[in-house]
């Protein structure tokens, strides 16, 4: 469970720890963590990316409107990344991805997102929203690092995969319990390469509980992705946290390269 207490300031923090999750599967270079108390869902997914492959799945590009996406289920892109399957890696877990404007079909990104060396979009909002305190996770799973850093055009320079998000203290209903999509970064082994990406999913939490559970495994930086409606964990083919929300991209995670 999450327990609260107050600080010397008056404001309510939360403490998590490791302990109260147990782990849920395990396979080669992912291993899934469920919270021991389910009253409310919550999970976390941890990714080796020496062992393991992630992938960036996004929907049909719009051909008439620049930079726009289709948006599709969740159980959709499932059924994409199992397409890529093959005998050395398998898919595990999809989960949802960036931040998107609802109203639009097809929609346009947020922050910028950038797929398999493809620039789909530097972003809609970068110029006037949330100044300051926007984010990107860039990996690369052919060279097994990650990256998460303030937005720079030379992220998606530089890096073969790009997902634009937010600091993790930007304000999205911060101190309310609302589904949340968080990832973290850490280097396990130490090289100065951060080689470990852990993903926090949950239908209910606040924005520091889903901060202090990334470090509570481990991660060094984090960001905050798209989360509300759009929040959504399928494991091994089973809806863990449902959304009926379609969403333009998400995140593929296969065992095995």
């Amino acid at each position: 469970m999450i327990f609260l207490s107050q600080d010397l300031s008056n404001q309510v923090t939360a403490k998590n720890t490791t302990t109260q999750f147990n782990r849920l599967i395990s396979a080669k270079g992912v291993n899934i963590y469920q919270k021991a108390v389910i009253s409310h869902l919550e999970y976390v997914t941890i990714l080796d990316l020496r062992q393991a492959k992630l992938q960036n799945l996004a929907g049909k590009i719009s051909l008439e409107e620049s930079e726009s996406i289709e948006k599709q289920q969740l159980a959709k892109f499932w059924q994409d990344a199992v397409k890529h399957n093959t005998k050395k890696h398998q898919i595990k877990v999809i989960v949802n991805g960036t931040f998107f404007s609802t109203n639009n079909q097809p929609t346009g990104i947020a922050f910028g997102l950038k797929i398999q060396n493809h620039l789909i979009t530097s972003g809609y909002g970068v110029a006037n929203e949330y100044p300051g305190q926007i984010r990107t996770f860039a990996f690369n799973s052919s060279l097994n690092f990650a990256s998460i850093q303030p937005y720079s055009p030379s992220i998606f320079e530089n890096f073969s995969d790009v997902i634009g998000g937010l600091d993790i203290q930007a304000d999205k209903s911060a101190n309310k319990y609302l589904p949340r999509t968080f990832i973290g970064i850490k280097d396990s082994d130490k090289d100065g390469l951060s080689e470990t990406v852990i993903i926090y999913s949950s239908n209910y939490a606040r924005q520091i509980d889903a901060s202090h559970t990334l470090r509570n495994f481990g991660a060094t930086s984090q960001v905050m992705l798209d989360g509300g409606g759009s929040t959504g964990l399928i494991v091994d083919g089973k809806p863990l946290i449902t959304t009926n929300r379609p969403i333009p991209h998400a995140l593929a995670v296969y065992a095995g390269r």
